[in-house]
């Protein structure tokens, strides 16, 4: 029973801990900001847990994806730079080149994993108050 209480005193300090850092990261985000009421329950703060778990594994997702498109964004660069200069003729050409570079964007759009991470929480029995 006394593991059992300790282990529910932990599990419940990380779970504020996690709302707290999340609410903190979306406010950040945005204008809007929420407080996250974890669930009453232990099985239904065990859920949020697995909420979170669920958002982290979307997020490096979603982060990994956007550093492969810059990536091969780079990569596309590199070659139309080099193609045009190949063929340039005058400096004039040469100098227009590095003009054909195009802009890229390394950073993730996560905004669908922290809307399923607010549904998922309300779903395991956790409130979410929202501000402006």
């Amino acid at each position: 029973m006394r593991t059992s209480h300790r282990t529910s005193h932990i599990h419940n300090f990380f779970l504020s801990r996690l709302a707290v850092a999340i609410g903190f990261a979306i406010t950040l985000a945005g204008c809007t900001s929420y407080r996250y009421i974890p669930p009453d329950s232990d099985a239904g703060r065990q859920c949020v847990t697995s909420c979170g778990t669920n958002q982290q594994i979307c997020i490096a997702g979603k982060e990994q994806i956007a550093a492969s498109q810059a990536q091969a964004c780079e990569m596309r660069n590199v070659s139309t730079v080099s193609l045009c200069l190949a063929v340039a003729k005058t400096d004039a050409d040469r100098e227009s080149c590095s003009k054909k570079r195009q802009y890229c964007s390394s950073s993730a759009s996560t905004w669908q994993c922290d809307a399923d991470y607010r549904a998922c929480y309300t779903q395991c029995g956790g409130r979410i108050e929202e501000s402006q």
